[in-house]
């Protein structure tokens, strides 16, 4: 008697109902959608925050104004001598070297506004053979790590 009593429950056990199954579903499917959503609304908005950031420092790149007071050879290493002519702080700077071999430097010196700082370019033999002319790039910082190059304001310089 007790083994049919058994078989009676497990026969009498009923499985979730449809309906529950779809609450359960819909829950779930609304839930990843809301995750999507925030996650979406926050990469735009840091995106957003991002590009004005850059758009500010270019604006700022139209105030810059720098000349190259002298640029020469000495040995294996080429001395450009850069004034910065606005009370702006210029961060970083790229020397594209043109000769008979093009090859990029770069400096992390910083030159403060209405300064005047020599840098020292490490050249190897080849690039000392054929140096004619340094393009000198300058870039302001935007955030740690970011910064935005100045190109319109480049200077192209002979070396003497």
């Amino acid at each position: 008697m007790k083994k049919r009593y058994f078989m009676n429950v497990k026969k009498n056990k009923k499985a979730v109902s449809s309906f529950v199954a779809t609450v359960l579903l819909v829950a779930f499917v609304v839930a990843l959608v809301l995750l999507v959503m925030l996650w979406g609304r926050t990469y735009i908005l840091e995106r957003a925050a991002k590009e004005g950031a850059l758009s500010e420092k270019q604006l700022e790149c139209e105030n810059l104004d720098i000349t190259v007071v002298n640029a020469f050879q000495q040995g294996d290493n080429t001395l450009v001598t850069i004034k910065n002519q606005k009370d702006v702080l210029i961060n970083k700077f790229t020397f594209r070297l043109t000769g008979q071999e093009t090859d990029v430097k770069e400096s992390f010196e910083a030159l403060s506004g209405l300064e005047i700082k020599q840098y020292t370019l490490q050249l190897t033999s080849d690039e000392v053979k054929g140096l004619d002319k340094i393009d000198v790039i300058p870039w302001l910082k935007v955030a740690p790590g970011y910064f935005v190059p100045c190109s319109k304001k480049h200077v192209l310089v002979s070396i003497s």
